[in-house]
């Protein structure tokens, strides 16, 4: 893996367990680490230069680890976003976000502006990094967006196996309930799926179970999370308007804020690892 990992942080708790899974990653893929804390230029004057150095040593779990500091003099997701570009990041993580107003409910939290802006993948750290990414989960809708997703996480994280899961369902399904119906549903979504397979990477596909699910996304996602134990969830976007995110949603919004579970996000068109 190359390129940077840049990991925000705003000093609360809800930061350190990505800025802990940032730096074991730094770790394992021999990368650095940029720790970046915004300086919302509307807040007032900032803190000395050496009040915030000690600030950022006091969130690391080793103060002494290397580790490079930025402070740009930003709104915190606009910050985030441009610097993960100018440090030619392969990967941003985050923590889990938080609403602060009507606002964030209306146009996202940083989080959510990050993941629609940035064509750096982001993760989102919700647990604890007590061990690597090794059993991922991926949803794909067949879209070159989740390929896409797919073949990043599979370049990032190179030792570990995949479960790729499509959920389907009979359209209309109130008015077609016959058994034959659903079976030709699923006849024809197998045949898009197995497509789709022979669409990836030959090294990808020799590490993934592919999973047809009857349901909705998310259900069959919490099912196979709980039964194979996944360390990661792995999503590709189109990337949306901030209409479209505050009328309509995405799948892929609704799954990153509902999962319990480590969720790495991929914008469709963005920068794949190498």
């Amino acid at each position: 893996m190359s390129g940077k990992i840049v990991v925000g942080t705003d000093f609360r708790a809800e930061a350190d367990r990505a800025i802990d899974r940032a730096l074991k990653l730094g770790e394992e893929w021999d990368a650095e680490v940029v720790l970046v804390h915004a300086l919302d230029p509307t807040l007032g004057d900032p803190p000395s230069r050496g009040e915030l150095d000690r600030r950022m040593r006091s969130v690391l779990p080793d103060p002494e680890a290397k580790i490079t500091f930025r402070y740009p003099l930003e709104r915190a997701d606009l910050a985030i976003a441009s610097v993960a570009k100018e440090e030619d990041a392969s990967l941003t993580v985050l923590g889990v976000a938080r609403f602060n107003s009507m606002k964030d409910f209306l146009l996202g939290t940083a989080v959510d502006y990050v993941i629609r802006h940035s064509q750096v993948p982001t993760l989102v750290v919700k647990k604890r990094p007590v061990k690597p990414y090794r059993r991922i989960a991926c949803a794909t809708d067949f879209y070159p967006p989740s390929r896409q997703a797919l073949e990043t996480a599979a370049d990032l994280f190179p030792d570990a196996t995949f479960e790729l899961i499509h959920a389907y369902h009979v359209p209309f399904e109130g008015w077609q309930k016959a058994e034959y119906v659903r079976k030709d549903v699923e006849k024809a979504e197998r045949k898009v799926f197995d497509e789709f397979m022979t669409e990836l990477r030959p090294e990808t596909r020799d590490r993934v179970t592919p999973r047809l699910v009857y349901g909705s996304p998310g259900g069959a996602l919490r099912k196979d999370i709980r039964e194979s134990e996944a360390d990661l969830l792995v999503l590709g976007t189109h990337g949306e308007s901030a209409l479209r995110h505050a009328t309509i949603g995405s799948t892929a919004n609704e799954l990153l804020r509902s999962l319990p579970i480590d969720t790495l996000v991929v914008k469709g068109g963005g920068k794949a690892s190498t």
